[in-house]
């Protein structure tokens, strides 16, 4: 399993997405503005030219073909599409300043894009605004934080294609076995807490847990907004009372009922530390698991459900913030006018509303969209609705290169504190300084 899985919503579903796009009228997007269209005249005045387009998931050929390539080809005949893989043992960054690799689109999701060797770390970033405006495309028909998740990041870089979100997955099979009734969208993390609380126990020799959560991701998108790291003074502030609230209500609380430790003791070696996909889907013995939503095709055979994510009582209603992937034009591209009229191929209400039958989420406002969310997927009859809709996104929060020094301090102290080895206030100390020491290390 990789260290930091790309869980890109909406894309690992598109491929069934682009089989089944019609040529049907697009619907009215929010507001009554039309969505924009790839009309024949686009098509027909666009001279021919071949575009390079890089996935950072590291998704292969094939899988690429069926998720974009073909719905390019399919929709802009004289655009002719090559496929970069991602290759782990190439620097990306080298590639491009000798000017041995060009690309003109770069598919990312807001996680990765500050990370090291990603779209910013290695300049290929490029503010498009007059382009769009150029364009004519309309953002106001987005989902707003979708377009502000990259402008804090510095500008509006590119175009969401699809979204993501934290949601509160379950086990129905552990409820019905202790007699629990099953979490509710709407929650509150105190709720959470009891419910837990209940589920945590040995039965039959098996240590059952009542939550747990992949610390990376709920860090990243944390529904307080709180960034791991201050871009401008490259700095972690950990060691505040925001963080304190974050900590406390949404992972100690939640995770600290009697019986939790051994469980915990026998992850202190593995780099989730806490409970993760394989326990929650094969060991089977984890009651809810708060995780970004996707297919989840691990936990096909299971007997699960979803609501939405629980949320602080004195901001009910805000959840997670929003996970986007995007095309980005970039900074060295000469088809730049090109480039991006494929990736308006992905903003149309026909390309979205496919996408939401599919079960990808929209990064549109169009509640026409969002109406048939998952209806075409195994999943149509649980609640994937109301769980990835009944909350409104939290606000963006800037990411950086240096946020996994954050989220893996923050994880190796939450393990920490939750055996019993420290106390919140000198956990986050500690992580703050961890972080600290590393951020300055790579500025020398």
């Amino acid at each position: 399993m990789a260290k930091y899985p790309i869980a890109l919503a909406g894309m690992l579903l598109a491929g069934a997405v682009l089989s089944g796009c019609s040529s049907t009228k697009p619907e009215a997007g929010a507001g009554g503005a039309a969505a924009p269209t790839d009309s024949a005249s686009q098509a027909a005045n666009m001279k021919p030219v071949e575009l390079s387009i890089y996935h950072n998931g590291g998704i292969p050929e094939d899988q690429f073909q069926a998720q974009y390539g073909d719905y390019i080809r399919k929709k802009l005949p004289n655009v002719t599409v090559k496929f970069i893989p991602k290759d782990k043992n190439v620097n990306l960054g080298e590639m491009i300043s000798s000017g041995s690799m060009k690309i003109d689109i770069f598919i990312d999701s807001i996680g990765q894009i500050g990370l090291k060797g990603s779209l910013l770390d290695i300049g290929l970033n490029q503010d498009i605004s007059d382009l769009v405006k150029k364009h004519n495309v309309d953002l106001s028909r987005f989902e707003p934080t979708t377009i502000d998740a990259v402008k804090v990041m510095g500008g509006l870089y590119g175009l969401p294609i699809s979204n993501s979100a934290l949601v509160l997955m379950y086990n129905k099979d552990i409820f019905d076995k202790f007699g629990v009734p099953y979490p509710k969208d709407g929650m509150t993390w105190d709720q959470l807490a009891e419910l837990s609380a209940k589920l945590t126990r040995t039965d039959g020799g098996t240590p059952y847990v009542g939550y747990s959560t992949s610390i990376n991701h709920f860090i990243r998108l944390n529904p307080l907004s709180l960034a791991d790291v201050d871009a401008k003074t490259k700095t972690a502030a950990l060691d505040n009372d925001n963080w304190r609230k974050l900590i406390q209500e949404t992972m100690l609380k939640p995770m600290q009922a009697e019986g939790y430790r051994q469980v915990l003791t026998d992850l202190s070696k593995q780099w989730y530390k806490v409970p993760y996909i394989d326990e929650f889907s094969k060991a089977r013995n984890v009651g809810m698991f708060s995780f970004l939503y996707g297919d989840n095709a691990w936990a096909k055979d299971m007997n699960w459900d979803v609501v939405s994510l629980p949320t602080f009582k004195d901001n009910p209603k805000q959840g997670s913030q929003s996970y986007p992937s995007y095309m980005f034009i970039t900074s060295t591209s000469e088809h730049k006018d090109e480039a991006l009229e494929v990736a308006k191929l992905f903003i149309t209400d026909e390309y979205q509303t496919q996408l939401s039958k599919s079960g990808g989420i929209t990064i549109l406002k169009n509640d026409a969209i969002k109406q048939v969310f998952g209806q075409d997927t195994q999943m149509k009859d649980k609640n994937i609705k109301n769980a990835v809709f009944y909350n409104n996104f939290a606000p963006a929060a800037p990411k950086t290169k240096y946020d996994t020094y954050v989220e893996d301090a923050v994880k190796a102290q939450v393990s920490n504190m939750l055996l019993g080895k420290t106390d919140l206030n000198t956990a986050l100390r500690t992580a703050e300084e961890d972080v600290s020491k590393k951020i300055a290390a790579d500025n020398k």
